[in-house]
């Protein structure tokens, strides 16, 4: 097929493998492959001296609150000077050691899969380092085969042991998804030729149904992981000591984002995704080498609570039934190179997502962290042309990095770009010379080789305005 399509299965196939049967961990499951994820230990503890807070700052910047001159208090700060003003600000303190359970301050992964390459990376937010509390983000990645399945899990920030249930959830969700479709690939072999088939024919429905009844059932399956984990904990006084209260099931509370993605054709890199959604967060996949109309699709939709600002968690009851979770199922069959799956520490600073998703694809790009085709080698085989253009391009901004204000990370901004330069992110779309042209400065800035190391320092280091949340985001190049 070559027009990419969405659908949303409200009444999908029931899928083969029964709820009840438990799924073991992703690791021990034959043909499947789990890559290792990286831990790095806290940098060491700062404490300027400081009163105001940079997340007071950014929330309220025409309060009262230190000024820069007395002419901009008059006309209000641009979003550049507010964070100019409070990079400083954050302060760092380490991640606490008495309290059960610490999450490690970093995530990274580099992995390249029979289905594609995974970059991956999660960093605590500067809110949880200037307060010294756990990053309360996680994800996995898994496969059989060239099918890979990835879960994303943003601990509700107001629970203090949500990032418990987001690691639990993960887990439980891939692992389940390893199990259970390795079990129907053999109870059925002829499931990938008829994902193949016409989206319309009753044979493609009938197998794409029996895929998002697995997907489906991962997030019950990671409801009930998080409800044991509840379970095994709710005794232990390790527990209620920090909370000064029992241990309940919602502070274990988070969001669930769970994809699978499977190619039909490797040529033309069609590819069938399923997802589904709880809560905010964003799945998106691109084609890049589309039309700029028709080359973001995104595949899920965040979910909202009751008041503004709330999300949906997987503790909620509603989360456990297949009713529920059937509308919060995406299909998307059609032409892609990368799939992305983010906590709302990254999608909220691109949004509107429908648009901005394209802006997040071109940082990535241009600060290295995907690779760019057609990239200029060095400064020194610049056409005239290109070196004009090169010179109106503006420098990388560098903050001080919260963890050490001796270091300072220069970071690429596309928006800023296209504002100096003069273009669209449509005309940036057909033409991207400009973005190779900017990375050159950075070449040689995070010489890691790694990716994920190059994504981890990117997402620890970006600046947007208003935006203090744990970071998480997940590539997929296929």
């Amino acid at each position: 097929m070559s027009e990419s399509k969405i659908i949303d299965l409200i009444n999908p196939e029931e899928a083969t493998l029964g709820l009840n049967e438990k799924a073991p961990l992703p690791a021990v499951v034959q043909q499947s492959v789990l890559p290792e994820c990286k831990e790095e230990a806290p940098a060491k503890e700062e404490s300027p001296d400081k009163d105001k807070t940079a997340q007071e700052v950014e929330e309220q910047p025409n309060s009262d609150k230190p000024k820069l001159v007395a002419a901009e208090s008059k006309k209000g700060l641009t979003n550049k000077e507010v964070t100019d003003h409070t990079a400083s600000l954050w302060k760092y303190l380490p991640i606490p050691t008495d309290e059960p359970e610490p999450a490690p301050e970093y995530l990274q992964c580099d992995t390249t899969l029979p289905g594609g390459r995974v970059i991956a990376a999660r960093v605590r937010g500067k809110k949880h380092k200037h307060e010294g509390t756990n990053c309360d983000d996680w994800f996995e990645i898994a496969n059989v085969d060239d099918v890979t399945f990835i879960a994303v899990s943003d601990g509700a920030g107001s629970k203090k042991f949500s990032r418990i249930g987001a690691r639990e959830s993960c887990k439980a969700s891939v692992g389940y998804l390893v199990s259970a479709y390795g079990k129907m690939l053999s109870d059925i072999p002829t499931l990938r030729e008829a994902l193949k088939q016409d989206l319309s024919s009753n044979e493609c429905m009938e197998a794409c149904g029996r895929i998002a009844g697995l997907v489906q059932k991962s997030v019950i399956q990671a409801w009930e992981a998080v409800e044991a984990a509840f379970y095994s904990r709710a005794t232990d006084p390790a527990y209620s000591k920090v909370l000064k209260r029992k241990l309940d099931l919602k502070d274990l509370s988070g969001t669930l984002l769970v994809a699978a993605i499977i190619p039909l054709n490797r040529e033309t890199k069609e590819h069938l995704i399923v997802t589904c959604q709880v809560g905010d967060g964003m799945i998106v996949s691109i084609n890049s080498k589309g039309t700029f109309q028709s080359s973001v699709k995104l595949l899920g939709v965040p979910d909202s609570g009751d008041f503004s600002g709330e999300t949906e968690f997987l503790t909620a009851p509603q989360m456990k039934t297949m009713e529920s979770l059937q509308k919060r199922t995406k299909l998307s069959r059609g032409v892609t190179d990368t799939v992305m799956l983010m906590s709302d520490g990254v999608a909220d600073d691109y949004f509107p997502n429908e648009t901005q998703m394209r802006r997040l694809f071109f940082d990535l790009l241009v600060n290295g962290i995907i690779e760019m085709e057609d990239k200029p080698a060095d400064l020194s085989k610049l056409t005239p042309k290109e070196m004009s253009i090169f010179k109106r391009i503006p420098d990388p901004i560098l903050y001080p990095w919260v963890n050490d204000k001796s270091v300072t990370v220069p970071i690429q901004y596309t928006n800023r770009i296209c504002d100096t330069v003069g273009v669209s992110l449509e005309e940036l779309w057909e033409d991207r010379s400009i973005l190779g042209l900017a990375s050159l400065e950075l070449k040689e800035a995070i010489p890691a080789s790694d990716m994920g190391e190059r994504l981890r320092v990117w997402l620890d280091n970006y600046y947007e305005r208003g935006s203090f949340d744990d970071r998480t985001l997940v590539v997929m190049q296929l």
